[in-house]
């Protein structure tokens, strides 16, 4: 993908060089706190980090995400606010930038959920009573048998 000079000026006049190496986002953003761009009028909007990564990187192969590697030495080193509070979600930098699997990119993720030890009804999330489906959440497999026992 190749940018005209109109729209990497606007993209560049959009972020904030932090003295971390993050480069902000402080356009738009989604409410999960990740920054959206829109090249030009007409245009969709989308990520900005994965336009960051598109412009100066190149293609996104089918399949892959784009990473934060910012957050994940964050999440690493216990800095991270997690979820909606991440600031890295806002990150542009090209350099903090890698493609990732989902399942890479879900690994690193500090979300509240990934943190919780037990279901809402109690049970632990350990041993022979976890269930990984293959979106990578963690299920009950105690609540599993009784949503399953339960009449339609």
């Amino acid at each position: 993908m190749q940018a005209n000079r109109a729209e990497l000026a606007r993209f560049q006049r959009l972020m904030k060089q932090q003295a971390n190496g993050c480069h902000m986002w402080t356009g738009q953003g989604t409410r999960d706190g990740y920054g959206l761009f829109q090249s030009s009028p007409g245009k969709p909007k989308i990520p900005s980090h994965r336009w960051s990564y598109l412009i100066f990187r190149g293609e996104i192969p089918e399949g892959m995400q784009v990473g934060h590697l910012c957050h994940d030495r964050a999440v690493a080193d216990g800095s991270c606010a997690g979820g909606t509070d991440c600031v890295h979600r806002r990150c542009c930098n090209p350099e903090h930038l890698e493609l990732q699997t989902p399942s890479q990119n879900t690994l690193v993720q500090n979300h509240h959920a990934r943190n919780r030890t037990e279901c809402p009804k109690g049970h632990p999330y350990e041993g022979d009573n976890l269930i990984v489906g293959s979106d990578g959440k963690r299920r009950c497999r105690e609540c599993d048998r009784d949503r399953k026992r339960k009449p339609k």
